[in-house]
């Protein structure tokens, strides 16, 4: 999945069992940005599991905008730069301050917790625990980042247990239109055992293929949980990201997919897709 472009939408390209679907669920923007959406969702309810058309949207990096079928939207990990001066700049331009109605973040690491930068109503940050609104339910399950065991750094821990809090992570568990979409974020390529039910099976998938998980890490993560659709993520992308940032392109985790399975690798010329429970059925590991 390419790049969002942080100007207009534009449709999606019919392929591999998604669909394209006008940009935006609401008929007309509202006049002003306020909650009245959320109480009129909060008044009228609604099911998660109920099928129907989700939206996806990507921002870069590990930032993806999900629209339920009732139109609420949620934005996950928006990145900025390092504000310390411990990393170099690692993104070209300042994430946009996109609306939406709930933003989340699954830790605390510059390139995943800039939930002051987007336009949002309603912050869940490192969620744990489960949050419901309207048609959508999150579930936050916590757990580990990946530890840093190259550290030299006596201080700083960033293995379990006595990890620093940088080095906790919350997997998010995000169903709606009778999808389970997982955000799996920097988290640790074999969790506590105590949250794998909640993982087993997860509709959609999306995993970080570059630097934080190898290649045989994805693999084993993919043959336990069994997602029908994978969406990789936390990659370099021309634009965007700079090559002090350490991260690498997709192409070669995809490209080795691709070599396994050709018709399950859906490449998308747009940075959006449309998922429907009904289509993704009988879909295994298909990768967007």
């Amino acid at each position: 999945m390419r790049l969002k472009t942080f100007a207009s939408i534009v449709l999606l390209v019919l392929t591999c069992g998604a669909s394209a679907q006008r940009s935006g669920t609401r008929a007309a923007p509202f006049p002003v940005w306020n909650d009245n959406f959320l109480i009129t969702v909060q008044k009228n309810g609604g099911d998660p599991a109920r099928p129907g058309d989700v939206k996806i949207e990507f921002y870069g990096h590990d930032a993806f905008k999900i629209t339920s079928p009732a139109g609420l939207t949620i934005l996950t990990d928006p990145w900025r730069n390092d504000s310390t001066g411990l990393y170099p700049k690692w993104f070209l331009n300042e994430f946009p301050a996109v609306r939406v109605d709930i933003v989340l973040s699954t830790h605390a690491h510059f390139d995943h917790d800039a939930v002051e930068r987007p336009n949002s109503l309603v912050v869940l940050e490192r969620l744990v625990g489960q949050f419901k609104l309207g048609d959508i339910e999150i579930t936050g399950l916590a757990d580990k980042h990946q530890c840093d065991r190259t550290s030299t750094d006596s201080v700083v821990t960033t293995c379990p247990p006595n990890n620093v809090i940088g080095f906790d992570n919350a997997i998010q568990i995000i169903q709606t239109g009778g999808l389970r979409i997982g955000i799996w974020g920097d988290n640790r390529a074999e969790p506590d055992p105590s949250i794998d039910h909640y993982l087993k099976n997860v509709d959609v998938l999306i995993l970080p293929v570059d630097t934080v998980l190898t290649g045989a890490e994805v693999d084993r993560i993919l043959q336990k949980y069994d997602p029908k659709a994978v969406i990789p993520s936390h990659y370099f992308l021309n634009g965007l990201t700079t090559s002090v940032s350490g991260l690498e392109s997709a192409d070669g985790w995809v490209n080795d997919q691709e070599k396994v399975d050709h018709a399950n690798v859906c490449r998308l010329d747009r940075a959006e897709l449309t998922l429907n429970a009904t289509e993704l059925k009988t879909a295994r590991h298909r990768i967007y």
